[in-house]
């Protein structure tokens, strides 16, 4: 059997817009399982902290103001920004490479010192992006965000602090200290930055506070260090290597540059590459009710439950409340055929969190197929439309009265048919009919056409047909139990409602229309 599964997300600053989402998206699920396909409808949190930990092990996930963020990994960010992670829409595909953000440079990989000084354990190597190494001789310190593997995280009143840990610089073999300081962004890159203050003025600002030392691997030709030819830091892109050994002694900047990356090329310490930068995205927030998960505040980030933190204390637990991107991680939703029903207002965010997820290389089953996505323009009340209406009969108005990529604006003309409907459904659910008899010519004809409709999802021309045959049968003398069969298939598909049949009757009365 098919195994379909839809899963719909929400807009929290609309509430309108997601009442349209869940209705659209319980429609795909019954439409699903009249098909006889195994269908499952997912909506709203995961309620559990089991995602946010398998998250944790597969990607970066960091603490920011109240929420906890996923960064998406090198692999998905390759992957989703050169579309090879299945045939997403073409015009969904379009709307996520604006977000990506792309910037050319090198990726250095930095050895490890075998040993940390507090006698903790250490990756075997780090890496950081750099855009700029004109002065690379110089740098002396690699700072990483607080949630890196080489962290040892932040005290609470902390912007930085050293680690006791130190890499070895990949041209000239020095010991380069690291520091964790929380201007490092982890989205950017590889998280972590090759601090050189001489030749960058935002490392020249964190050098000066923590007490680097500031050199210099530029200068302006003839440059000798004397007193009335000092330099004033930065000194950027411009002037000749100074300092730096005689291989590159002396060249201008631009083939020093040349020159240092062949090297460590050669050491296989360095490769080219374009970082598509997509920020991070908030898979949950910071909640007085939801689920528990273990913190690490120190590093600002989800551990597994019972873990130690790095300060030697057990980590703390937290309440957050889980996004439902976070079903992505599922192994049931990785290996369904999966529908996505999304507002249009989170394509950029929500959706693409959710994308990114389904792409990551970390988390299985692997997902090679993209989703049907379903994307669901915004909805608000009109005057007159705003009092108190049920929410089954806001729903379908919702559902019944624009195409999903169509701006509505529910009026009193928009719920008065919705309202109608099932008035009526209710009365004519419990009528006596007339057994044996075979659906009528009209029931057979326009339930085919309703039938088709609902399977080209042209919703509104489906219920004005299906409200007209409401309308007949509700008018009629004597209703024969074939035709209340089709009538209440299409009725059950529609809008959800309850009907005298099961499930398995409802499906072979679908069948036959």
């Amino acid at each position: 059997m098919r195994k379909t599964l839809v899963l719909v997300l929400h807009d929290p600053d609309s509430p309108e817009a997601n009442l349209r989402c869940d209705a659209l998206g319980s429609f795909i699920h019954r439409l699903s399982t009249m098909k006889s396909e195994s269908s499952t409808l997912v909506s709203g949190s995961t309620g559990t902290a089991e995602a946010l930990v398998r998250l944790a092990g597969a990607a970066t996930v960091v603490g920011r103001d109240d929420e906890v963020h996923y960064v998406p990994t090198r692999a998905a960010r390759e992957r989703v920004a050169g579309d090879q992670d299945g045939a997403w829409p073409q015009a969904l595909a379009s709307r996520h490479r604006k977000r990506v953000r792309t910037s050319a440079g090198t990726i250095f990989h930095f050895p490890m010192e075998s040993d940390a000084a507090d006698g903790s354990s250490a990756p075997t190597g780090l890496t950081a992006f750099v855009t700029d190494w004109t002065g690379l001789p110089s740098s002396c310190a690699v700072a990483v965000h607080p949630g890196h593997p080489a962290s040892t995280g932040l005290g609470p009143d902390e912007d930085a602090a050293f680690t006791g840990r130190f890499c070895r610089h990949p041209l000239t073999g020095d010991l380069l200290p690291i520091w964790v300081a929380d201007w490092v962004k982890p989205e950017f890159g590889t998280g972590a930055v090759l601090i050189n203050p001489g030749h960058n003025a935002p490392d020249l600002e964190f050098s000066r506070k923590v007490g680097l030392p500031v050199r210099f691997s530029l200068a302006p030709k003839g440059y000798d260090g004397a007193p009335s030819q000092y330099i004033n830091p930065p000194f950027i892109k411009s002037g000749h290597a100074f300092r730096t050994g005689n291989a590159t002694e002396g060249l201008p900047f631009d083939e020093a540059k040349a020159v240092y990356f062949a090297t460590v090329a050669e050491r296989g310490l360095v490769e080219e590459y374009t970082d598509s930068g997509m920020g991070t995205f908030r898979v949950a927030s910071m909640a007085p009710s939801g689920v528990e998960v273990s913190w690490d505040a120190r590093r600002r980030t989800v551990s597994p439950t019972g873990h130690t933190a790095h300060d030697g204390a057990s980590a703390e637990t937290v309440t957050v409340e889980p996004s439902p991107v976070l079903h992505a991680l599922a192994e049931h939703v990785r290996s369904a055929e999966l529908t996505v029903v999304a507002p249009s207002t989170r394509v950029e965010d929500e959706l693409l969190a959710l994308r990114l997820l389904l792409a990551e290389p970390g988390v299985e089953p692997a997902v090679k197929n993209a989703p049907d996505v379903v994307v669901v323009s915004n909805a608000q009340r009109a005057k007159g439309a705003d009092g108190d209406v049920p929410d089954d009969v806001l729903r379908l108005a919702l559902l019944v009265s624009a195409g999903p990529l169509d701006n509505l604006s529910v009026k009193p003309q928009h719920l008065d048919p919705a309202q109608r409907f099932l008035t009526v459904h209710e009365t004519l659910r419990d009528r006596e009919t007339v057994p044996g008899q075979e659906p009528s010519a009209e029931v057979v004809k326009v339930a085919a056409q309703v039938k088709g409709l609902l399977m080209r999802q042209e919703l509104k021309q489906a219920f004005t047909q299906l409200y007209r045959l409401q309308k007949t049968l509700a008018k009629s003398e004597s209703l024969g139990e074939q035709d209340l069969r089709h009538y209440c298939a299409l009725a059950h598909v529609v809008a959800g409602v309850a009907t005298p049949y099961g499930q398995e009757a409802l499906v072979t009365a679908w069948e036959k229309i």
